[in-house]
């Protein structure tokens, strides 16, 4: 029996959702295959403009709705998500000594200009396309945040009229707000702390907010997709379910800044999204039968999915460095080669020494070389979880 309500859940940050985007373009169309039409699309970070892309296209072919996301991701560069630093620096060294200072009304909100991004979802998304789908196709939309007036998650959902969100789980702290998608919704959830600012988005009441990166606070990833009513679940992350494998630091030395930043965005996006699998599994196994009345009278049953991430922590990162590493120096007109100028110095000061060197590089690194590898990589890991099967069957999995 096929899942009748398949979530899409993508929690990619920055550079790296490229690999997510290359995983769907094969997992998709095998979903659409099997008769398990995907009717939730989940994102945070940069997997909300994969996830809300996905959705706006979902009138397409399946192929067709594949290449839409490849295509946008494949003419992705860096000066369409951010300024140059190298024009931005003088600003942000100017708010920065303004607020050490307490000057009146200065303070630095943000180290890169993503001004070029808004446009670029902006005209990536086609809203009304966006809207129709969701009321013929009966599709749920969703983009996670964080609020920047008290912290707690907000997930925007965008669904049929008339149909309610799910209200407020205290216990996470969640909150489910109805919307029609906007590109500030999906910006919203694309901010990367510290590095691309928060971004204003007016609630239905009319006040305003402002709002981070999604999986700041969220520390059960997968439970707004079962909010929304998800029986089954297809999750694509940019790190592993599991890696056994470690790289201690040579002689004993003390982990560097870049180290302390890697574990904090891990602790915030691949520890949780991988804890909350496991957790999903042990549930899953306690349950003798496929679905069980507990005593309280609740309805709660298993929950089937596939998992598609690369093979360990590091892999992007060293992707990104290796690319680095052979891209020939641009023999063109002068402003892609300042561009390659800066993609190699931030790469410099970004890579460090320590044992995952890179993997700060594969945030910002908006090269179209490490886009496409990272695309070509995510659709070799999700064909190999494929490997074996007939073309209309999908691997779940409960365990």
């Amino acid at each position: 029996m096929h899942p009748k309500r398949v979530a899409i859940v993508v929690d990619g940050t920055g550079a790296r959702g490229a690999y997510e985007a290359g995983a769907l373009s094969v997992l998709v169309p095998r979903l659409r295959a099997a008769g398990c039409e995907p009717r939730v699309y989940i994102g945070a970070g940069a997997g909300a403009i994969t996830a809300t892309l996905l959705a706006a296209s979902a009138h397409l072919p399946p192929a067709d709705q594949a290449r839409a996301v490849l295509e946008l991701w494949r003419s992705v560069s860096v000066s369409q998500v951010y300024r140059s630093p190298l024009l931005t620096l003088p600003g942000v060294a100017a708010h920065l000594i303004g607020q050490l200072v307490r000057l009146p009304g200065i303070r630095l909100t943000r180290l890169l200009d993503t001004a070029p991004l808004r446009r670029t979802v902006a005209r990536a998304i086609d809203r009304q396309r966006l809207r129709d789908n969701i009321a013929d196709k009966g599709l749920t939309v969703a983009v996670v945040t964080t609020s920047g007036t008290d912290d707690r998650t907000v997930v925007f959902v965008d669904r049929d009229d008339g149909v309610p969100a799910p209200g407020s789980d205290d216990e996470r702290p969640l909150d489910y707000v109805a919307v029609h998608m906007q590109p500030e919704h999906v910006l919203a959830s694309c901010t990367i702390p510290m590095l691309f600012p928060a971004v204003r988005v007016r609630k239905p009441s009319g006040s305003p907010g402002w709002y981070l990166d999604g999986m700041l606070q969220l520390h059960a990833p997968l439970k707004p997709a079962l909010a929304l009513d998800a029986d089954a679940l297809v999750v694509v992350a940019t790190h592993p379910m599991c890696d056994t494998t470690t790289t201690p630091q040579p002689g004993g030395v003390a982990p560097d800044i870049d180290d302390i930043l890697i574990d904090f965005v891990n602790s915030i996006l691949a520890d949780r999204m991988v804890e909350d699998l496991r957790t999903l599994g042990k549930i899953n196994a306690s349950l003798a039968e496929d679905a069980l009345v507990t005593a309280t009278g609740r309805l709660r049953k298993k929950i089937p999915y596939v998992f598609v991430g690369p093979a360990h922590n590091q892999t992007l990162g060293r992707l990104a460095l290796e690319v680095l590493r052979h891209k020939p120096r641009h023999p063109g007109a002068l402003a892609p080669r300042l561009r390659q100028l800066e993609l190699r110095l931030m790469a410099h000061v970004l890579k460090g020494d320590g044992p995952r060197r890179g993997d700060l590089v594969s945030y910002l690194y908006f090269d179209q070389e490490f886009i496409r590898a990272c695309i070509d990589l995510g659709q070799q890991d999700a064909n190999a979880v494929l490997t074996g099967l007939p073309a209309n069957k999908v691997p779940w999995r409960v365990d």
